[in-house]
């Protein structure tokens, strides 16, 4: 048989001049619908298209919703009203059955009572059902009906995770509309959300590739580094780069800003950085050159800190200089440490900066660690940092290990004091001398 629209919501809301003799517990009113169910029923209700969303041709899946409710008449009728509507959709009567309902399948949306066997006024089953969705499923939209609201119990529902709140007598229209807005919400964020996650991983893989932490082993000088970045792509940068057969150049420098904009001046930083080195690059032209080059493209306020050394490992010498940078511990056999500072300030706050640098002689048995101030700054869960004297304590401890063992020993011990929270970009690097 065929029916209307008009008809339809007349008889399965409570517009009808008789609403006693279809009314339940004084909650919820509808015609008999059991001889509906049985029938094979189309409407035709042009203001909702049962293929919302698809393209001209496309046959859009129909979207899957779980209806909650303890009355097996309102569920019959929602069910029904939503399979004219072009809905898919699935009942239960208790809160256990939502949740093993929601469990193994997606569903596009949950429409749900808040009052259950157990109680049939406070809402509390249904808040608590709420509390326990969000614990297994984040993403699913909840539209709450029920026919004792509160605004009271309406914003707990939706400080619980609930999407919506319809209050028993409803409309179709407003039922539906209501199910159709908040399918097209969570499309619309699902949607967000992968564009956004693809984005990042692209970010990130740059970001991998900008960062070099190890180099062969040249005349029995080692490196190892590890670095842990707060989000996808942060603003540490590290790099070693061959320069001759002999020597080889290295820098790591600290990005003020974290995430993809710390990542965009990280990535101007390696490009400017790769077009100035060559094999006889001094550092303290390299500092001045970066530095008139990235103060007319830096933000303000922003800056970078930023170490580079050059290591022949011939002659084994170190020559650096430092703008700006948390100073490198350079330890030696005997135990005794001496910080790097020689070279001038940070990089892109004033152009006529200049800086200096300095040679040092590196012996059998030197280690010389470099970090970012996600190492040094790196917080207990009582707001006690990890400090520079900590990680010259673990590499004086461990002087007679390799590079690696050093490095990992460093991250180890940073990771337990901060209980794996960090809250900062984190970089280090180990060079060991034989």
């Amino acid at each position: 048989m065929r029916l209307d629209s008009e008809r339809w919501n007349r008889a399965c809301s409570l517009q009808s001049e008789d609403r006693s003799q279809y009314r339940i517990s004084g909650s919820f009113g509808f015609v008999q619908l059991s001889s509906l169910l049985k029938s094979e029923i189309a409407v035709t209700d042009s203001s909702y298209p049962s293929s919302f969303g698809a393209g001209v041709g496309v046959a859009a899946r129909p979207k899957r919703v779980l209806v909650a409710d303890d009355q097996a008449d309102v569920l019959h009728a929602i069910a029904l009203l939503l399979k004219l509507e072009g809905f898919e959709s699935q009942t239960v009567s208790h809160p256990a059955a939502v949740m093993e309902a929601l469990n193994p399948s997606e569903f596009d949306l949950l429409i749900t009572d808040l009052n259950y066997t157990l109680d049939t006024t406070s809402g509390t089953e249904g808040l608590d059902l709420i509390s326990s969705i969000r614990k297994i499923n984040a993403n699913v939209p909840v539209l709450v009906i029920t026919a004792w609201g509160t605004i009271e119990l309406a914003v707990e529902a939706l400080q619980r995770g609930a999407s919506d709140f319809i209050q028993k007598p409803w409309t179709n229209s407003q039922l539906i509309q209501k199910s159709r807005d908040l399918i097209e919400r969570a499309e619309h964020a699902r949607r967000l959300s992968v564009e956004a996650e693809e984005e990042q991983q692209l970010s990130a893989e740059i970001q991998r590739k900008l960062l070099s932490l190890c180099l062969p082993e040249q005349h029995g000088i080692t490196v190892s580094g590890d670095s842990r970045s707060m989000r996808y792509v942060g603003g540490d940068y590290c790099h070693l780069t061959p320069l001759t057969s002999s020597k080889f150049a290295v820098s790591i420098a600290d990005v003020a800003g974290k995430g993809v904009p710390g990542a965009l001046l990280t990535a101007s930083l390696r490009g400017l950085e790769k077009s100035i080195v060559t094999h006889d690059v001094h550092p303290q032209q390299l500092c001045s050159s970066l530095n008139e080059a990235l103060s007319e493209i830096m933000p303000i306020g922003k800056f970078v800190s930023f170490f580079f050394g050059i290591i022949d490992t011939e002659s084994r010498t170190l020559c650096y200089s430092n703008a700006g940078h948390n100073p490198p511990i350079l330890v030696h056999a005997d135990g005794t440490a001496q910080e790097l500072r020689v070279g001038g300030g940070v990089l892109g706050l004033f152009s006529e900066w200049t800086f200096e640098q300095t040679q040092l002689k590196l012996e059998g048995g030197d280690r010389l660690i470099l970090y970012t101030d996600g190492i040094t700054e790196v917080e207990s869960r009582h707001d006690e940092e990890f400090g520079m004297q900590s990680v010259k304590d673990i590499v004086v401890k461990n002087r007679a290990a390799s590079a690696e063992e050093i490095q990992r020993a460093v991250m180890k011990a940073v990771s337990v004091h901060c209980e794996e929270r960090f809250h900062d970009d984190a970089t280090v690097v180990v060079i060991a001398v034989q």
